[in-house]
């Protein structure tokens, strides 16, 4: 009877180990998935800047995250690390999110990107493999409303 005991508890303490290690990788899966929800957003991609805002009117911010520089000409950022493959994979890459950044200039190992979200737009950027993109918008709280250029205006018809 001792022996069967044995057997029963271990095989009890095995099925908790497991329930365990279950629980906290669904728990683990929601958060990514969350997090990747709360952080990418989709929209127009940026503009790379116009001829003549080379060089910005004011001396510019510089945040470093996540091994790459984010340098923009006002306003605020926030920034993230967010599971690949929509919030399930295990690889992280970063997320910035600007209010009204005006040019953003992303320097990472791979290469320098810059980008033009407009005069006041926010913009989201991410770097994945040390490449850098943008779209116009974001989704965290600056402590005020977002505000937006108007869309480009159509592009008219030759002919």
């Amino acid at each position: 009877m001792p022996r069967s005991t044995a057997v029963v508890g271990a095989v009890l303490l095995v099925a908790a180990v497991a329930g365990t290690i279950g629980f906290n990788w669904v728990q683990h899966r929601r958060e990514g998935i969350a997090g990747y929800q709360a952080w990418v957003v989709a929209g127009r991609r940026c503009a790379p800047p116009p001829n003549g805002l080379a060089a910005p009117d004011q001396p510019p911010q510089v945040s470093a995250f996540g091994g790459a520089a984010f340098t923009r000409q006002h306003g605020a950022t926030q920034c993230s690390d967010v599971a690949s493959d929509g919030g399930r994979g295990s690889a992280l890459f970063q997320v910035c999110q600007f209010d009204h950044p005006g040019v953003v200039e992303v320097s990472t190992r791979r290469g320098v990107w810059r980008f033009w979200p407009g005069a006041i737009s926010p913009a989201t950027v991410s770097v994945r493999n040390g490449v850098a993109d943008c779209v116009i918008g974001a989704s965290q709280d600056f402590g005020h409303p977002l505000v937006y250029d108007p869309p480009p205006a159509p592009a008219a018809r030759k002919g």
